[in-house]
């Protein structure tokens, strides 16, 4: 039997940048800013990584979790 391939990063690397994200998203939609959506998302990106090691996966993970949560508000997906 051949072994799968394991993927260089799996889909919950930065489970808590997935988090931060998701929550950015949320608030920029409940109207917590009068920043743009892009300007709003690179704010909470940087003040989430403040203080982490620098990691272009990590900030692809935020990008990615914030839009896909974007998505799911646009759509009328039910968190809760």
């Amino acid at each position: 039997m051949a072994a799968l391939p394991i993927p260089a990063h799996s889909a919950h690397t930065f489970p808590l940048t997935e988090k931060a994200a998701r929550r950015a998203a949320r608030q920029w939609f409940a109207g917590a800013t009068r920043l743009s959506l892009a300007c709003w998302r690179d704010d909470r990106c940087t003040a989430h990584c403040s203080g982490l090691p620098v990691s272009a996966a990590r900030l692809d993970a935020f990008n990615q979790a914030f839009a896909q949560e974007l998505a799911a508000i646009i759509a009328g997906v039910n968190h809760g």
